[in-house]
């Protein structure tokens, strides 16, 4: 992708490198999130259309593009790609009529992505919802074609010398079985779905300690003497499904740090237009409201060190490399301000400034709005696996108290890594230990079907 845009650019021709995710983004040049480059909605429907108005700096860019790249596509619901064929359609429709009988207004796009990988969040969506969901089930696809890649290029397979080195191929493999879906898998008593399938016993940890304490011994040894290295820390990531799993990993390492403490707590208020219950706030006091939590939103009372990695919940300056899920670590803090250095991403070493900003939740359980004004950073020596996506790491350890429960995760998780020596996997067996060294994967392989490339 990178090469086609700097084909096009060196020809002074206007090409648009978009991503389903910041950090994805940043991995293309002059790349911003397709949300925010094509204004798309936040809550997508049928109907809905892309807020870029007729006569507008953004509409006229629109009418001089010759090519769009889009990756990490298979994220993306595909209401905002049929969103983005209707405005352009309007947009490029208005200079010259016959564009608005053509598929995104006469524009060409290139999707990137993969299937395998985890696919667009539907909050409490079925299965079935989830894969209606997908950019191969809209009408768009049938005009697609389609080609595909057959080898997973974060382990090259090849010494120095060109030889294929087999043991990476083997494991290539491995992981594209787990991907497809296509691994040996059996059933535990009840189920109907063969989903249970065995690890291979060269990654997984065996340990006398709790489970979390073997995953941060393999995976941050030497962990006091180190732990404000810039380069190993960029390297190496706890991974796990669950946010709570996460949550627990990271207190313990907060732990060990030392130095001082700085706490940070937010101030919290529901928003007044998200209810039409009278006195709302008496049904709710403030400090009932710091007590909840919402993925996405940092906690009420924040705690960090300096030397402490971080990573960032929001897009809040993709160009200068401070997307949601940029990776920093702490460098200076003081009462309205965090002082931290990027360390992953195209902008690796630059000193950024954090400032507290309005963060809100959204599709939850509570009959309201929240709005919660607080940094917009997590601490992440461990992170969830849909977090991970579209990061390489040298050392990944894979923390599984509880299996996978969504499309793709261990696939993405154990496809993070660039060298089969550097991933470790701790899991907690079940209670009856019948499938010792299994775990669940779960594919949904009716996502595949017409993926076949055009001949």
């Amino acid at each position: 992708m990178t090469t086609i845009l700097a084909k096009l650019r060196s020809k002074k021709l206007i090409a648009l490198a978009v991503a389903s995710s910041g950090i994805a983004s940043l991995l293309l040049p002059g790349g911003r999130t397709a949300h925010s480059r094509f204004v798309i909605p936040l809550d997508l429907m049928e109907n809905s259309t892309c807020g870029i108005k007729q006569k507008t700096h953004l509409a006229e860019l629109m009418q001089q593009v010759r090519l769009i790249i889009w990756d990490e596509a298979p994220m993306t619901q595909r209401f905002a790609f049929e969103d983005l064929d209707k405005t352009l359609r309007d947009i490029l429709g208005a200079k010259d009529e016959i564009n608005r009988g053509k598929l995104f207004g006469g524009v060409p796009i290139l999707l990137g992505g993969n299937f395998r990988q985890i696919l667009p969040i539907i909050p409490k969506g079925k299965r079935q919802e989830v894969v209606q969901a997908c950019i191969n089930r809209s009408d768009l696809w049938q005009h697609c074609q389609l080609h595909t890649l057959s080898r997973i290029m974060r382990v090259n397979e090849y010494t120095t010398d060109g030889h294929v080195d087999p043991r990476k191929q083997e494991f290539n493999r491995w992981v594209l079985d787990i991907g497809d879906g296509r691994a040996a898998a059996v059933c535990k008593d009840g189920e109907e779905e063969p989903t249970w399938i065995e690890i291979l016993e060269q990654f997984i940890v065996k340990s006398e300690k709790p489970p979390i304490d073997a995953v941060i011994d393999t995976i941050f040894p030497d962990f006091l003497r180190r732990y404000k290295n810039e380069d190993y820390l960029r390297e190496r990531e706890i991974l796990t499904p669950h946010n709570d799993d996460a949550d627990q990993i990271n207190k313990h390492m907060f732990k060990k740090l030392e130095g001082q403490t700085m706490i940070y707590k937010s101030s919290d208020e529901i928003c007044k237009g998200s209810t039409d219950a009278y006195d709302q706030h008496s049904a709710y006091p403030v400090e009932y409201l710091n007590k909840l939590n919402f993925p996405g939103v940092p906690p009420h009372k924040l705690k960090l060190k300096i030397g402490q990695p971080i990573m960032l919940l929001r897009n809040l300056y993709p160009s200068a490399g401070l997307c949601n899920g940029t990776r920093l670590i702490i460098t200076d803090f003081q009462k309205f301000i965090i002082q931290a250095c990027i360390i992953t991403g195209s902008h690796v070493g630059d000193m950024v400034i954090i400032h507290r900003i309005v963060l809100t939740s959204a599709q939850t359980k509570w009959p309201f709005v929240m709005q919660r004004i607080q940094f917009p950073v997590r601490p992440c020596y461990a992170m969830t696996i849909n977090k991970s996506q579209g990061q390489s790491l040298d050392i990944v350890g894979i923390y599984l108290p509880r299996p996978v429960f969504s499309h793709g995760q261990l696939y993405v998780t154990l496809s993070r890594v660039t060298n089969p020596d550097g991933l470790k996997i701790v899991m907690v067996g079940d209670n009856e230990g019948r499938l010792p060294n299994h775990t669940r994967n779960v594919v949904y392989k009716e996502t595949f079907h017409n993926l076949q490339p055009n001949t």
